[in-house]
């Protein structure tokens, strides 16, 4: 597990830090090819982070967490996301929330929504390699046949398959994709006492009381093994992850189903190992 920081810093700061080593590189204003300050990507053990995070005194830097795959293999649960977007082929375009195909969100925040109806794409969509895509909204989950004739003959189980449907009207169904539809949920999860602070937190709606709370970018996620279903092989948080309308219960996949992925070399997925505990 290595995590990284990344932000931007004033032309005289890296000149400064270039000559300690630290390697950066011209960042443009959006829109303009004026360069006011260059952007730097460190890891957290590089000798040089003490001193860069001083110096920063608390500025907002991006951070991420990159995973191996043996850790992966070894957790046993991992958080899936999609990492091949599909969102150009989605129908409506302009209108992410459709109430087509969502309800029951509260018209404050955008908590609570429930999918109720299988999305329509504008034409079947280009895969290249991948196996798994979505619409980059990480709740939603699309798969080949040859995923779910893989799951299948493993006994995988705990989700349904919804069909993705064709154009704007009529049943017609994309051969290439199904949707992963996950209903099962676990338990209250977090184990409060050892999530990190630096960026963790979590929101209440004042409307509808609906909790959600930030994603988890620094190191794993803490859950409680007694919250989650031994049984199952896909599973949701019972929390919501995000920012209010955006905001979803993660999937959760257990080791079988990660070390099918890993093993077939299937592309399109992200795995997120957290820490049962």
């Amino acid at each position: 597990m290595k995590i990284w920081r990344r932000t931007t810093i004033s032309s005289e700061a890296a000149e400064h830090w270039r000559t300690r080593g630290l390697k950066v590189f011209p960042f443009k204003t959006p829109g303009s090819d004026v360069i006011s300050r260059y952007q730097f990507e460190i890891e957290e053990s590089d000798p040089l982070w003490p001193a860069l995070k001083a110096f920063l005194n608390g500025d907002h830097t991006i951070i991420r967490t990159m995973f191996t795959d043996k850790e992966r293999l070894n957790a046993e649960w991992c958080i899936i996301w999609d990492n091949h977007s599909i969102v150009s082929y989605r129908v409506p375009q302009d209108n992410a929330w459709s109430e087509e195909y969502f309800t029951e969100s509260c018209e404050k925040c955008g908590v609570g929504w429930k999918q109720i109806a299988p999305f329509r794409l504008k034409a079947e969509p280009k895969l290249g390699k991948n196996q798994f895509c979505g619409f980059g909204g990480g709740f939603e989950l699309f798969c080949t046949p040859v995923v779910l004739e893989e799951f299948a003959r493993h006994g995988i189980n705990g989700f349904e398959i919804w069909p993705l449907l064709l154009k704007k009207k009529g049943d017609e169904q994309a051969a290439s994709l199904k949707q992963i539809i996950v209903e099962e949920m676990a338990e209250p999860a977090i184990a409060e006492e050892l999530v990190e602070r630096e960026r963790y937190s979590q929101t209440d709606c004042p409307f509808c009381g609906q909790t959600w709370h930030a994603h988890y970018v620094r190191g794993m996620l803490p859950l409680r093994k007694a919250a989650l279903k031994p049984d199952l092989d896909f599973q949701l948080t019972n929390e919501w992850f995000g920012n209010s309308s955006s905001a979803r219960h993660e999937i959760l996949v257990s080791q079988r189903v990660v070390r099918l992925i890993l093993e077939n070399k299937w592309k399109g997925a992200e795995l997120i190992p957290i820490q049962a505990v």
